[in-house]
């Protein structure tokens, strides 16, 4: 995967092009109604664990985190972020403009990673001392989902002559040394899926919000690392 696509419209757009392969006289308008329906429980879906997960979120992040608590209303997720002081150039995130919209550029990274449920039990980490390197991040994102690219990604980017909101946490992205931890709302990470591949050999059950921590060692092109 090259490219990373806003959630709801590859959802729409994928169905799609799935149900009008190798059909005659397809009903492209009932499909699309059919798709945009989708999208519309979905939506309702995630409204719903947003209001029941939103307080737990809160309230941890408070907890655990004090005044250095921030919240990303669009996503639900709370954090919070060290950021490096260094003066080296800041790593550009990019993107393209297709048939489907906006999409990200994909990127590699070496990061140090742990990953927890709320009562502080890790289910996986990185290899003590020896940081995780992906040649392209979107194999992280495949695996502990979207909330990555949130924690990653600047909020706004401009691709084309044109800013294109992302959402992403951070004004500039994450860049290289920069360390942030988030909580996030079950439907960004692993959803209504049971995760065990975990290091630490930890179940994560579905519908769990869990809390990640990534700090960035080097960020650069797809197979830079």
């Amino acid at each position: 995967m090259k490219k990373i696509t806003k959630f709801l419209m590859a959802f729409l757009c994928l169905g799609l092009i799935f149900a009008s392969c190798n059909k005659d006289n397809f009903d492209y308008e009932k499909a699309e109604r059919e798709q945009i329906e989708k999208v519309r429980l979905e939506k309702v879906r995630r409204d719903s664990l947003k209001r029941i997960q939103a307080p737990l979120l809160e309230q941890y992040a408070k907890t655990k985190w004090g005044d250095k608590a921030k919240y990303s209303d669009s996503t639900g997720i709370w954090y919070m972020v060290e950021l490096a002081t260094g003066n080296e150039t800041p790593y550009k995130y990019t993107g393209s403009i297709s048939y489907y919209g906006p999409q990200l550029s994909a990127w590699s990274a070496t990061l140090n990673f742990k990953g927890e449920l709320m009562n502080g039990t890790v289910f996986d980490k990185n290899t003590d001392g020896v940081p995780k390197s992906y040649s392209n991040i979107s194999t992280a994102i495949d695996t502990y989902g979207i909330a990555w690219i949130y924690a990653f990604v600047p909020t706004i980017i401009n691709i084309q002559g044109k800013d294109e909101r992302f959402d992403g946490l951070l004004p500039k992205g994450l860049q290289k040394n920069d360390k942030i931890t988030f909580i996030s709302p079950s439907y960004h990470t692993f959803d209504q899926t049971e995760y065990t591949k975990g290091s630490e050999k930890v179940t994560v059950p579905k519908n769990t919000p869990v809390v990640y921590t990534i700090e960035l060692k080097s960020i650069g092109a797809v197979g830079a690392n």
